[in-house]
């Protein structure tokens, strides 16, 4: 059984630094903009799967791509007036079960 990995890979700091600072500066911009109707929140993606390969040839490496579709559906949701309420959150969108 193949160890679980907590945190960033190896070799990754700068990227990783960088998607922290992403992350606390949209979540601080929903605490500033909290009750104007202004909403920020964050939708996380570990590997867009643009060719399908999850759906076509099922891995345990691609179970977790996000397809383009599921993105645009998840922002679609957010940008909707039943998600009006919804501010300052991290979406994962690892895939489909």
């Amino acid at each position: 059984m193949p160890a679980l990995r907590c945190g960033p890979p190896a070799n990754s700091a700068p990227y990783a630094a960088a998607k922290a600072a992403q992350e606390a500066l949209l979540l601080a911009l929903a605490q500033e903009n909290r009750g104007t109707g202004v909403t920020a929140n964050v939708i996380r993606v570990q590997t867009i799967d643009v060719k399908h390969q999850r759906d076509l040839e099922p891995t345990s490496k691609n179970s977790s791509w996000t397809t383009p579709e599921e993105i645009a559906a998840a922002v679609q949701y957010l940008i909707s007036d039943e998600a009006a309420a919804v501010n300052g959150i991290r979406m994962p969108l690892y895939g489909s079960p």
